[in-house]
């Protein structure tokens, strides 16, 4: 309860932004759990604002005990550092585990612009076809579609 507590006033403060935006109405489809579709968009989400979020995700790698050569590396890695951390507490590794078509994608997309607080909030600018691209690898699983070249 104390870490759930703990939880609530960090983003109380700070805001929350994509994945939260997204989970709306993958929850209104699945009818999963707000934490466990936050969960299980995060790592997808994370790759795509690591551009502008490398020196945060920098922190985070460290965090772990993680060591690289360089920022982007070490950014790589924490989103990596993540997603193995969900997966070993059973966080589902793609939207369709929680239950999304591949035909809802779209509407995932369009529907989560509707949450402009959220949408706005992101540290790396949304639109709809950026909503659509986090939707779609977060559909197949493959996060390295959105890592920038």
């Amino acid at each position: 309860m104390y870490g759930a507590l703990a939880a609530g006033l960090a983003f109380g403060v700070a805001g929350t932004a994509a994945a939260h935006a997204i989970q709306y109405p993958i929850g209104a489809l699945t009818k999963t759990a707000h934490g466990l579709g936050v969960a299980t968009l995060m790592p997808y989400v994370m790759e795509y604002n690591r551009p502008v979020s490398t020196p945060e995700y920098v922190e985070i790698a460290k965090l772990f005990g993680a060591t690289g050569s360089n920022e982007r590396e070490l950014a790589d890695r924490a989103i990596d550092l993540v997603a193995n951390l969900f997966a070993e507490i059973g966080i589902p590794a793609t939207i369709a585990d929680l239950g999304v078509n591949e035909d809802q994608l779209q509407w995932v997309a369009e529907q989560s612009l509707l949450s402009g607080r959220l949408i706005n909030n992101n540290p790396r600018p949304l639109d709809l076809s950026a909503l659509l691209t986090i939707a779609k690898a977060s559909y197949t699983g493959d996060r390295k579609t959105l890592r920038p070249n």
